[in-house]
């Protein structure tokens, strides 16, 4: 049996999430007793009437004559718009759908199924008409006769109810619950999908980036969650849907439990690969079960794989395995994956539950720590401008120093007088502006020249760099502040010395400055040699 659709010791709660209608074949679009073969999107106008529109042009309703645009069809599509031709565009995810069910076009208080989506455990869901506002919903209909009503309505009100209270972007709306004829069912909003699970068996691992935003997304909906005592308790790609434009929507409460209300004799209940280790122990759900459950998630999105192999034949034997088993990382880490991650996880999959996050708001701050920011290369005038300024006022804090020396050399020439060792006194009270100058960067700072442009040194990854790359990069993009200086300093006692100082500081310079121009990404030197990029700053969401 596959583990995505494996419950233990609970109700037989629906696993399936709400998904898109589409379709491959015709569907006919009626009015009244006319029939119009569609090959294209119908959009659904609020008069009832539905008709074929272009998903960039829109159209107009032939019967109220509404006009309705191109951008107002691409938002709605979820709720509006039936795709009878999915060869026409890649803005619409296929399911196969089975044409024959016998509940097609049943009335379900003011929804009328159309189309069955999916089914699983004890609920089956369909794309349904929502009569009252014209538009498209997902309905699940319980349906195992195994169990009896009222345990199916239960099941139902636990799962409408615990995601009704959540107003959270990133969580399933459900818009309504009943009963019709003794089975009963609840609406939702229907989504285009496809879910996680089903993005990774078709296209396999998920990219770092968008992964760990997903991660985000589903600990902020967890977060809100949790301020109405609620743990979802069963976290997995399955019931994590993709809503478009970077959004996922965290679905199916159906095991959701109370979290001040958590018995330690509650029956263990979930999916076996992603069942946090204590609840085996028996020490009752929590918050930190749920943070097991997304650490599994997001390793399985980045790798392709969860993090260990269940192993044995029986359900208490693969629940064993998270009490036991180590991480299963990549034996050579991915290069598009940062070194951060691996401690995350490690925090996430922490065998007891106090060695994980005390609370979301936490990892959410250490999720958005290895959150990639825009890489979009600076530009060549903005970083021209930015180093100008940052070598002007460095140059500038050092001058007194300089002055000061040849000052003291001069003096003493002209009066022949022995002041020699004054001058590396000074010289090394200058390394002070150096000092500081790097002490600021080290904890963080952005040099003037890049805060007046705006602009932010990332690592390779997207990732702010770590501090042991910071200062040895600004001791390399600094070079002519701090070595021309030297350079006039070491000229008062040696002239070749001094020449040849300058010789490899202008050889420097030119190789960062033709490499910055030469290389993909606009990388200087100094930038391959400490793993960094210059890119525009944006603010951390």
């Amino acid at each position: 049996m596959g583990e995505d659709a494996f419950k233990l010791h609970t109700p037989n709660v629906c696993t399936v999430c709400t998904i898109p209608c589409m379709q491959n074949s015709p569907t006919t679009a009626q009015k009244g007793t006319e029939s119009v073969q569609n090959t294209g999107p119908l959009y659904h106008c609020v008069c009832g009437h539905e008709y074929p529109v272009d998903p960039q042009e829109g159209g107009q309703c032939p019967s109220c004559l509404r006009r309705i645009s191109g951008a107002a069809i691409q938002n709605a599509i979820n709720a509006t718009v039936s795709i009878t031709d999915l060869d026409r565009t890649d803005e619409f995810h296929h399911f196969d759908i089975d044409p024959k069910d016998d509940l097609a076009n049943k009335i379900f208080g003011h929804f009328r199924l159309d189309r069955r989506l999916g089914g699983g455990g004890m609920g089956v869901v369909y794309r349904a008409l929502d009569m009252s506002l014209q538009r498209y919903v997902a309905v699940k209909v319980m349906q195992n006769r195994n169990v009896g009503s009222d345990t199916r309505l239960d099941a139902t009100l636990r799962e409408a109810v615990a995601q009704a209270r959540l107003n959270h972007p990133n969580v399933v709306t459900i818009y309504y619950v009943g009963r019709e004829e003794e089975e009963p069912f609840l609406a939702m909003e229907l989504l285009p999908g496809p879910t996680l699970s089903e993005r990774l068996k078709s296209e396999g691992a998920i990219p770092y980036a968008e992964a760990i935003n997903y991660a985000v997304q589903v600990a902020s909906a967890l977060k809100h969650a949790a301020f109405f005592d609620i743990i979802h308790a069963d976290i997995k790609p399955a019931n994590l849907i993709m809503a478009g434009d970077g959004r996922i929507k965290l679905s199916d409460f159906g095991l959701s439990r109370i979290q001040s209300g958590t018995e330690t004799d509650t029956p263990i209940a979930g999916t076996p690969a992603y069942v946090a280790p204590e609840l085996f122990r028996g020490e009752g759900f929590s918050p930190q079960s749920d943070m097991y459950a997304l650490g599994v998630t997001l390793f399985e999105l980045i790798f392709g794989r969860i993090p260990f192999e269940l192993k044995g034949g029986t359900v208490r034997q693969r629940l064993e395995t998270h009490l036991t088993a180590a991480i299963d990382f990549p034996s050579s880490w991915p290069a598009n994956v940062p070194h951060e991650f691996r401690a995350l996880i490690e925090r996430l999959l922490a065998k007891s539950p106090q060695d994980r996050y005390r609370d979301y708001d936490a990892l959410l701050a250490d999720l958005r720590e290895i959150t990639p920011v825009s890489t979009t290369p600076a530009g060549y005038a903005p970083r021209a401008m930015a180093y100008v300024i940052d070598q002007s006022y460095l140059l500038a804090a050092i001058s007194p120093f300089a002055i000061a020396i040849f000052s003291i050399h001069e003096y003493a020439s002209a009066n022949s007088l022995n002041l020699k060792l004054f001058i590396p006194i000074i010289a090394f009270a200058s390394l002070i502006v150096p000092s500081l100058y790097l002490m600021a960067i080290f904890r963080g700072w952005r040099s003037l020249g890049r805060y007046l442009f705006q602009l932010r040194i990332v690592e390779e990854h997207g990732l702010a760099p770590r501090r042991e790359q910071l200062v040895p990069r600004e001791v390399l993009r600094n070079a002519f502040a701090w070595f021309f200086p030297l350079s006039s300093y070491v000229s008062l006692q040696s002239e070749l010395l001094a020449e040849g100082i300058t010789f490899f500081l202008v050889l420097f310079i030119v190789i960062n400055s033709m490499t910055l121009f030469m290389y993909k990404g606009r990388r200087a030197l100094h930038d391959l040699l400490c793993h960094s990029q210059v890119a525009l700053a944006v603010n951390r969401e």
